[in-house]
């Protein structure tokens, strides 16, 4: 078994490689809100997200890109999930994902433009899944820990 111990710090992805991942889901007015991006080499619609610094605050570098990206136009941020997935061809990526309450639909600016879901909606969206992004936007259970199969007993520990 092969334990996930990382490496000295590098300046950008390597094969078979590791990483630690912030992801940031903005809500606004209980409605996902994502962003068209047009920049060089990039496109499509994204979730705001960063390798995370080595040795950094995981909270701090998702207040940072509230800041960045939704113009830190934020009430409440909180952690969402915890994700692991396989990264190109041998990696790994550890994904930290954080909900942030927005108090308005940031601006954007001449490469990323907010899209406002309607209420109950998502996309895929990165390595995310539509159902995974409205448990975080609605902050439900991943599963109802008391629900029981038809003619079983509810699982209690």
């Amino acid at each position: 078994m092969r334990q996930a111990y990382f490496g000295r710090p590098q300046a950008g992805f390597t094969p078979g490689g590791a990483h630690v991942a912030v992801y940031l889901v903005p809500v606004f007015e209980g409605r996902l809100t994502v962003f068209e991006v047009t920049a060089p080499g990039v496109r499509g619609r994204w979730l705001p997200w960063t390798v995370m610094e080595y040795g950094a605050n995981p909270y701090e570098t998702a207040a940072a890109l509230a800041d960045d990206w939704c113009d830190g136009a934020i009430s409440a941020l909180e952690v969402a999930d915890v994700l692991s997935f396989p990264f190109d061809a041998d990696g790994w990526e550890l994904a930290l994902v954080y909900r942030a309450e927005l108090t308005g639909l940031p601006p954007g600016d001449a490469h990323r433009r907010p899209v406002l879901f309607a209420p109950g909606e998502a996309d895929a969206i990165g390595p995310f899944d539509p159902v995974d992004l409205l448990r975080w936007v609605e902050r439900s259970p991943a599963c109802d820990p008391g629900s029981a199969r038809p003619g079983s007993e509810p699982l209690v520990f």
